[in-house]
């Protein structure tokens, strides 16, 4: 179950999902819904069990599930997943994103927010593909007319899922000190993105995660 970012839709995983179908049974979820997090994630699993991919406020909710259902999550990979905080610098981001809102001008703010995720702070605007900020943008206008289910509380120690941590190169730092707070987890950094990996570099993402399932699978076998 591939679940998307705060600054995206379930269209985030466009690209990755044929490249998951098969061997795999894939669905995509969308997280705009109001209620906790973690029971929008839970409701979401199509069967008894399954493996949880989430980037960032997805990654949140897949390890919210895991850590609050373990017997339901087979596998977990998290990408660019930060729960632990964030700097000033993105907390003020977040300020004068939401301040955008409250005053009617939610393309300017929906712009901010794809200058701060889909581009990041090591490149400019130029760097990414014009279509590709197009997409986004897009995407994060929608969320803002929509409910957002609520984060809660997870605890690491009940943590029993094999654990990838994809990350893009060009994201905020907090991520990496995030990802280096998963103790025993695959780490994957990929290089050339920020906190979209998933729009950016699908085929590398794709490839990652069927590459660390399969070795799941092959493990439990053994």
């Amino acid at each position: 179950m591939l679940l998307h970012s705060g600054v995206t839709d379930a269209r985030e995983w466009d690209a990755v999902r044929p490249l998951l179908e098969p061997p795999h049974r894939v669905v995509t979820p969308d997280l705009w819904r109001e209620g906790k997090l973690v029971d929008v994630v839970l409701d979401a699993i199509p069967a008894e069990r399954a493996a949880l991919v989430g980037t960032s406020f997805g990654g949140r909710g897949a390890l919210e599930a895991a850590c609050a259902a373990p017997e339901r999550v087979a596998a977990l990979v998290l990408v660019n997943t930060n729960p632990f905080g964030w700097s000033d610098q993105v907390r003020a981001i977040g300020e004068e994103e939401e301040a955008l809102v409250e005053a009617g001008k939610l393309d300017a703010a929906a712009m901010l927010m794809v200058r701060a995720w889909l581009v990041g702070t090591r490149r400019s605007e130029d760097d990414v593909p014009a279509e590709l900020r197009e997409r986004v943008l897009d995407m994060q206008r929608r969320a803002y007319e929509l409910p957002q289910a609520e984060g809660g509380p997870f605890d690491l120690a009940a943590l029993e899922a094999p654990l990838l941590y994809i990350r893009g190169a060009l994201d905020w730092p907090e991520v990496e000190r995030a990802s280096q707070r998963f103790q025993g987890a695959e780490q994957v950094v990929l290089e050339g993105c920020a906190h979209l990996p998933a729009l950016e570099r699908p085929g590398d993402v794709a490839a990652t995660i069927l590459a660390f399932l399969s070795a799941v699978d092959q493990g439990r076998q053994a």
